[in-house]
C-alpha cells in the first residue's frame, strides 16, 4: 500500500513540476515580450513652454506654464532632419530656434496647424518673431533623456513700446525653423497662451521671455 501511495505522490509532483515549468516558459515569453516593447521600441518628444511678463521695472506681471502641442510637420521636419534633408515636404528645412508669438482671437493649437493662427479682430496673426536661438542642450543620461532648451536671452526678450494705451494680449506662440522675413517657415510646436483666459496683457514698455523645451526619451 505505502509502495502504491508513494508512487502516485511522486506522479503528483512530476506532474507539479511539469506544469509549473509551462507555466513559467509561458510567462517569461510574455514578460521578454513586453519588456522589449516598453524598453527598446518606444520614443517620443515632449515639448513644455514657458513664459513670464514683466513690467518696466523688471518686475513679474504674468507667469504662465504648460505642455505644448508638437505638430505633423514638426515631427516630418525630425525624421527628415535625421533621415533625408532634402525631403520636399519640409522646404528649406533649418534649426527649429526661431520663436514667434501671435494675438489672434479665438486660437486653437492643433497638431495640423502650419503657422500662428489668424484672426479678422485684434490685427490677428502672428505679431514678432525672434533671431536664432543658440539651443542648450543636456545630452542623454541612464535615468533621463535629451533636453532641448531654446530660451530668448534675457537681454533679447520680446518688447512692446508702442502698443498704445489698450495694450494687446499675446495669445500663442510657436518653434520655427527660420525668421520668417523671406519665407514663413516649418513650424514644429505650437501653444496657446493661457488658454480660457485670452492670453496674456501686455502694455507698454512690457517685457516677454519664452522658453521651449524639447525632452527626447
Amino acid at each position: 500500500m505505502k509502495k502504491y501511495t508513494s508512487l502516485a505522490l511522486i506522479g503528483a509532483i512530476v506532474a507539479g513540476i511539469a506544469g509549473f515549468a509551462s507555466l513559467d516558459v509561458t510567462s517569461a515569453t510574455s514578460l521578454m515580450t513586453i519588456q522589449g516593447t516598453d524598453m527598446y521600441e518606444t520614443g517620443q518628444m515632449i515639448g513644455h513652454v514657458t513664459y513670464v511678463v514683466r513690467d518696466m521695472n523688471g518686475q513679474i506681471k504674468h507667469y504662465f506654464q504648460s505642455d505644448n502641442v508638437i505638430t505633423n510637420k514638426g515631427k516630418d521636419c525630425s525624421a527628415a532632419a535625421i533621415f533625408d534633408n532634402d525631403d520636399p515636404d519640409c522646404t528649406g528645412l533649418g534649426e527649429f530656434a526661431y520663436i514667434a508669438i501671435g494675438n489672434a482671437t479665438g486660437a486653437t493649437a492643433e497638431v495640423i496647424d502650419l503657422a500662428l493662427d489668424t484672426s479678422p479682430t485684434n490685427n490677428g496673426g502672428e505679431m514678432d518673431r525672434s533671431g536664432l536661438i543658440d539651443a542648450d542642450i543636456a545630452p542623454a543620461t541612464g535615468t533621463g533623456g535629451t533636453v532641448v532648451s531654446i530660451a530668448t536671452a534675457p537681454t533679447t526678450p520680446f518688447r512692446f513700446d508702442d502698443l498704445g494705451p489698450a495694450g494687446t494680449k499675446v495669445t500663442q506662440s510657436g518653434l520655427f525653423d527660420n525668421d520668417g522675413t523671406a519665407a514663413p517657415g516649418n513650424m514644429f510646436a505650437i501653444r496657446d497662451i493661457s488658454p480660457g483666459t485670452g492670453g496674456l496683457t501686455v502694455t507698454n514698455a512690457d517685457t516677454l521671455s519664452v522658453t521651449w523645451t524639447i525632452t527626447l526619451t
